[in-house]
């Protein structure tokens, strides 16, 4: 019974950080840095994140980073007993210089490799905010990364729906490879629609060539 208990209050406790009312500050971030961080809307609607896309939000709380862990740790293949010192030593020392492999170094013959950039695109926009969050990477390298892949997404698609639709597909042929996506959930025609609704869907406001992603003297 006692154990029961704590996992329904660790699952409140996760349901509660994940689903806390929205913010109402009126920073905001630049719109580079926005456009980076919309690449990941995928993943934050799979998860029920809020305070994703707010720069109030500093850090995860200790309830969501023990549960959003193991997870973060599996997707760049390390260790899960680590500790966050070692984790932030790694991804300081390498991430920077080795961010565009992730998702991408292990590909099978059969695998789409430009359904797999998008597939990573999406991911490494989720998980270095998610890192910087969980303490492990310095801010500035987190956003010199997420403007970096967010310009990789540009070069590389044509607009929302086609850099979606590459997504769906590279989703779809990394999980029929066995492989772990336990951070996302299906994504299929329907999710995409929503996404390009006019008028409410996140991706839809958004114009997909209006500012270039990656600029060394820009915000």
């Amino acid at each position: 019974m006692m154990t029961a208990i704590v996992v329904l209050f660790a699952a409140w406790l996760g349901w509660r950080h994940f689903h806390r009312p929205a913010s109402t500050s009126l920073v905001v971030f630049t719109p580079r840095k926005r456009w980076a961080l919309t690449l990941a809307q995928p993943m934050v609607d799979a998860t029920g994140m809020t305070g994703f896309f707010d720069p109030d939000t500093t850090h995860f709380t200790d309830e969501a980073k023990s549960t959003l862990r193991a997870q973060l740790l599996h997707q760049i293949g390390f260790r899960s007993n680590a500790t966050d010192a070692e984790v932030s030593a790694h991804l300081n020392s390498t991430l920077e210089r080795q961010w565009f492999r992730v998702d991408l170094h292990d590909l099978n013959a059969s695998d789409d490799p430009r359904a797999a950039m998008a597939f990573a695109c999406v991911r490494s926009a989720f998980f270095v905010r998610c890192a910087m969050l969980m303490g492990w990477i310095d801010t500035e390298c987190g956003w010199r990364i997420m403007l970096l892949n967010a310009q990789r997404a540009q070069d590389c698609f044509n607009d929302w729906e086609d850099f979606g639709q590459a997504f769906m597909q590279g989703r779809a042929q990394w999980v029929a490879a066995f492989r772990a996506d336990s951070l996302g959930k299906t994504f299929n025609e329907a999710n995409l629609s929503q996404l390009l609704m006019p008028g409410s869907g996140a991706w839809a406001g958004v114009a997909w060539q209006g500012l270039p992603a990656f600029s060394p003297v820009a915000q």
